[in-house]
């Protein structure tokens, strides 16, 4: 099986008796549906619906574990956790500097047998499908679920309220979201990061030739139907 390792990551330890119901009140997606699956995408929102953080989560013994960024960002999730707290029976902890090793179905702190993928062959093709990688690709407190394309990914809509919950569901129910991440192949070297390109959009996250684009939907459309493969952005994806 191969795997890629993904170094300067953390986690976030909520363990207690009240640990479920701590969560499923905070979080983007439903934690019951741990029951029947090892692992839940997951994200915290301000409380108007804008991204701070995402993460896989897990269960352990008497808890759950939130693998998320590194380093401050592993910290600021821990204190923000902790802002919720209150007299919650639960104990949150922090480790800001692990390395995980990630399959196909499955992400974990010990190494997997089989053959490891370099990190840049994973980064292109997450980038070719159109998905964020964290504060590489968002805006903190500013970008919405929609616009980093995760509104299906990382929510549920059946679940009830949580953090930022109102926002997420007008903008799903509404369709309201205008912009969003597009994947984009480069005929010379990617811009730099919230560099503006001229009539397209924003440049986020880049590997090699390939990038993300927070792009206006009409504009996406404009040049799907005009480009060709001597474009200098050609948009990858449907």
């Amino acid at each position: 099986m191969d795997f890629v390792t993904h170094p300067h990551r953390g986690l976030v330890s909520v363990i207690g008796e009240e640990a479920q119901n701590f969560l499923q009140n905070i979080i983007s997606n439903d934690i019951t549906a741990l029951d029947s699956s090892p692992m839940l995408y997951a994200c915290l929102l301000t409380a108007q619906g804008k991204f701070l953080h995402d993460f896989y989560v897990t269960r352990t013994d008497n808890g759950y574990i939130l693998e998320c960024e590194g380093g401050e960002r592993t910290l600021d999730l821990a204190k923000r956790l902790n802002l919720y707290k209150l007299r919650a029976k639960i104990t949150i902890s922090a480790q800001d500097d692990i390395t995980i090793y990630a399959t196909e179905t499955m992400r974990s702190t010990a190494r997997p047998q089989g053959s490891e993928t370099p990190f840049t062959e994973w980064d292109m093709a997450r980038i070719t499908r159109g998905q964020p990688d964290g504060s590489r690709d968002a805006e903190i407190g500013i970008s919405t679920l929609a616009e980093l394309n995760l509104d299906e990914t990382a929510v549920s809509y059946t679940k009830g309220c949580y953090v930022g919950q109102e926002l997420v569901a007008r903008m799903h129910n509404r369709n309201l979201g205008k912009k969003h991440l597009v994947a984009a192949r480069f005929k010379s070297s990617p811009p730099a990061w919230g560099e503006e390109i001229e009539n397209t959009g924003f440049m986020r996250s880049s590997c090699g030739n390939l990038g993300l684009i927070l792009m206006n939907r009409d504009r996406e459309t404009e040049l799907r139907n005009t480009q060709n493969n001597d474009s200098e952005i050609y948009l990858l994806g449907l």
